[in-house]
């Protein structure tokens, strides 16, 4: 039977096992707790969070009790459903009713609390979390990660950093994510040193720093004018790390450079893109030349997609043409023609 309704569930068919269900719980002993977790995890995914309560009163009614996955499962639906003082008075009941925990329930409160932007309140379930005694709960690298993105996120970087010592003093190694998102706390509150030191503290560790961890240092040294930094760290970095740069870091330094009305750093970024650009990639970069009046940098960009054999939009060299003859700008109109006898143009 409860593989019958385990079938039912993984196809969506949620009133059939329902049917089902019902069906069992004519038969004493028939049902147990997994039969109404796997039922209960199929309407939690579906986001009927009455129906799961509903479930979890039926297993009391039929003389079981609610297990922890019972509970987490509820947790889950609660805080999907955007329900955190419906989950707050579960979780009450469950230490209320001495449920033994472990980490992944303390983990999905921490979580819901942080996606409600309650900090301050996942902290306190954190507090909780590791003054419980018992043996099968401990904060992990997941319990961790979620609170220092948190920290990080609402600008509380000094507790980020303690969260960062409490999990090693715990023997817990911090991964990529953990570092990208304490680097992303430094550029929030434009911190380049202490980025620095985290991203060679990453790089000692063995971390393997990742396409996100690069776009966040760029969004740190463009957005404190570093561009020299950012085109170095770009040029290199990702080579020496053994990370394949993906060309929307490229895009993304240039599009900084080219807001700072730097067009030469947007030339010379383009051709350190060992890929030929997308027909997408030149539209956003020649939109932005247009729009900020940099049309010689436009022109030469042309250029070097037509020694590329780029293609790109004729309605993005068009729209880019008529700018440069609104402004009579003799020459970048020379230049512009030039460069679109040579590229392969597109509709």
């Amino acid at each position: 039977y409860n593989t019958a309704l385990a079938i039912c569930v993984s196809a969506q068919r949620l009133d059939e096992a329902l049917n089902l269900l019902e069906v069992m719980e004519q038969t004493p002993g028939l049902t147990d707790v997994i039969t109404y977790n796997t039922l209960a995890k199929g309407y939690a995914k579906d986001g009927q969070l009455d129906v799961c309560l509903e479930l979890q009163d039926r297993i009391r009614k039929n003389n079981l009790e609610p297990s922890q996955v019972t509970y987490g499962i509820v947790l889950d639906c609660c805080i999907n459903q955007n329900q955190m003082e419906k989950a707050q008075e579960i979780f009450k009941t469950m230490l209320e009713e001495g449920c033994a925990m472990n980490t992944v329930l303390y983990t999905t409160m921490i979580k819901g609390f942080t996606r409600a932007e309650r900090v301050e309140d996942a902290m306190k379930i954190y507090e909780q979390m590791c003054r419980d005694t018992s043996g099968n709960v401990s904060p992990d690298v997941i319990t961790y990660s979620i609170l220092v993105k948190a920290n990080c996120d609402a600008g509380r970087l000094d507790r980020a950093f303690s969260l960062l010592e409490a999990m090693m003093e715990r023997k817990l190694a911090p991964d990529e994510v953990i570092f990208n998102n304490l680097i992303a706390g430094c550029a929030h509150e434009s911190n380049t040193q202490l980025a620095k030191r985290l991203y060679t503290s990453m790089i000692e560790g063995g971390i393997q720093p990742s396409t996100a961890t690069f776009s966040i240092l760029i969004r740190l040294y463009t957005s404190c004018r570093m561009m020299d930094e950012a085109v170095e760290l770009l040029s290199k970095e990702p080579s020496l790390r053994g990370v394949e740069a993906q060309p929307r870091l490229f895009l993304q330094l240039m599009q900084c450079c080219l807001r700072d009305r730097q067009g030469r750093r947007a030339v010379e970024v383009y051709k350190l893109m060992p890929m030929t650009p997308t027909v997408a990639m030149h539209g956003q970069m020649l939109s932005t030349c247009g729009k900020l009046n940099m049309l010689d940098t436009g022109a030469e960009l042309l250029a070097l997609a037509a020694a590329r054999g780029a293609e790109v939009s004729r309605h993005d060299v068009n729209q880019l043409k008529e700018i440069a003859l609104r402004k009579k700008k003799a020459a970048c109109i020379t230049a512009i023609d030039e460069a679109t006898a040579k590229l392969k143009l597109v509709a």
